[in-house]
């Protein structure tokens, strides 16, 4: 029975090096405070200028507790506030800043590990769901914007569909790394339907795996965006 219990230790063990040998991929120790800005500044002012957006990427109140954590994630610091084997959501008002932030930070996680972590709008990646199902997006990393504006409700080979709510349970049983931007909070995201029976979230259950999934990141602040009125 001695060696029996072994050999089934063993096996688990090795199971358990198998999911877990990649978590270190996301970190790099030597990625200093000063490279770190660098490369974020680099990658926000490119997607700005994308944007057709052509000045520097600011730092503030708002938003440097964020980047200072973004960078002990980055490095695996043991001093990060989060916890750095899971994603990261980000929540905030429209046009805090959210979305250049998290895509640009998901490009130095590509530097550090050579993994893309794919951005995709919450409400693209519904049609893509319903056009060619879940597995394509089951388990590599992805930096899903914009969740919570995306129709909650689809129709998909003549089935109904709730295309993100479903996506997270399978990419939280399968521990796939995965990025939110969102201007609602988990809360709101977890109401399933109002009192007048409307889809307006995913369920507490979904909430609970978010929850699970990533650390929960409240971005502070108004629209960054500059335009002029008449």
């Amino acid at each position: 029975m001695d060696k029996l219990v072994n050999d089934a230790i063993e096996k688990k063990n090795k199971d358990y090096y198998e999911y877990s040998r990649n978590l270190n991929i996301w970190h790099c120790a030597s990625l200093s405070k000063k490279n770190f800005w660098q490369l974020l500044k680099a990658n926000a002012e490119t997607f700005m200028a994308e944007r057709g957006i052509f000045r520097s990427f600011i730092v503030d109140d708002d938003n440097k507790e964020i980047i200072h954590q973004m960078w002990l994630y980055a490095t695996g610091s043991k001093d990060c506030k989060w916890d750095i084997n899971k994603g990261i959501y980000i929540g905030g008002k429209v046009g805090c800043g959210k979305t250049i932030l998290m895509r640009s930070f998901c490009e130095i996680l590509h530097f550090i590990s050579g993994n893309t972590v794919e951005m995709i709008p919450a409400p693209e990646l519904c049609y893509k769901i319903s056009e060619k199902g879940y597995d394509s997006f089951a388990s590599r990393p992805l930096f899903i914007d914009e969740v919570g504006r995306e129709p909650m409700e689809m129709k998909a080979f003549g089935n109904t569909i709730h295309p993100i709510k479903e996506l997270i349970a399978i990419r939280y049983n399968k521990g796939a790394r995965t990025f939110f931007t969102s201007n609602f909070k988990i809360t709101s995201l977890s109401k399933w339907r109002d009192e007048k029976g409307n889809l307006v979230g995913y369920g507490q259950d979904i909430g609970d795996r978010i929850r699970e999934m990533m650390n929960i990141v409240e971005m502070t602040g108004e629209s960054r965006r500059e335009y002029n009125t008449i």
